[in-house]
């Protein structure tokens, strides 16, 4: 088993899919808001304060998902971090829910709801109508954390999606729900290990329990 990487998923800021409660997947993809932006910045000084706990593990490497929000949100951070954006990884959108992408009605949101809550309870076979199933879901971001663990010679920082990485967290570590959504903006750190079969052990370091509205 090799080292352990640190690995800090970021939330984006606010988006206009947040203020019009569009799901966004792939058919909507919204720009960050003037409240966005700002959270972006606060995020970046966030990272800054948070290099000590990094001793001797600087950040070295910044990956985000490929939705227009991450990747805004990505791109201040690097200025202020001094640290380009080395990738956009697929595996890093947001839940795939399929034939609900770019809606906003609320019998989208009631499907939403319902089916996130089963995965929370365990159902991790039920899937979105034309997306992806709980299971795929965490097979997908297991492959990201990984590919960006195994690149990584320090700290990295992944700027993505709230919804995805709290359905996946029980299914990749073993932890529970964490019971909130991370803020637009917040941070989440975990310890990936890659393991000498070719897999990785995902440890949740840190949850914030402040709440947010559900998000895309």
């Amino acid at each position: 088993m090799s080292a352990g990487r640190d690995l800090y998923w970021a939330r984006h800021g606010e988006n206009a899919a947040n203020l019009s409660r569009r799901l966004s997947y792939r058919v909507y993809d919204g720009d960050l808001t003037e409240k966005g932006i700002a959270q972006a910045g606060e995020l970046a000084e966030t990272l800054l304060a948070d290099t000590p706990r990094a001793a001797g593990h600087p950040y070295q490497l910044l990956i985000c998902s490929p939705l227009r929000r991450a990747r805004q949100t990505a791109d201040i951070v690097s200025a202020r971090l001094g640290l380009p954006v080395a990738a956009e990884l697929e595996d890093l959108r947001e839940v795939n829910v399929g034939d609900l992408d770019g809606r906003n009605d609320d019998a989208a949101w009631r499907c939403y709801d319902a089916i996130l809550a089963d995965w929370r309870d365990g159902q991790l076979d039920r899937r979105f109508p034309g997306g992806e199933s709980g299971y795929e879901l965490a097979d997908r971001i297991r492959r990201a954390l990984q590919a960006v663990a195994d690149r990584a010679t320090g700290t990295a920082i992944v700027v993505a999606h709230g919804a995805s990485i709290r359905a996946a967290v029980p299914p990749l570590t073993g932890e529970p729900d964490p019971g909130a959504d991370l803020a637009t903006g917040g941070l989440a750190r975990f310890t990936v290990t890659s393991t000498s079969d070719g897999g990785a052990e995902i440890v949740l370091a840190e949850w914030p329990s402040a709440a947010s509205p559900p998000s895309t």
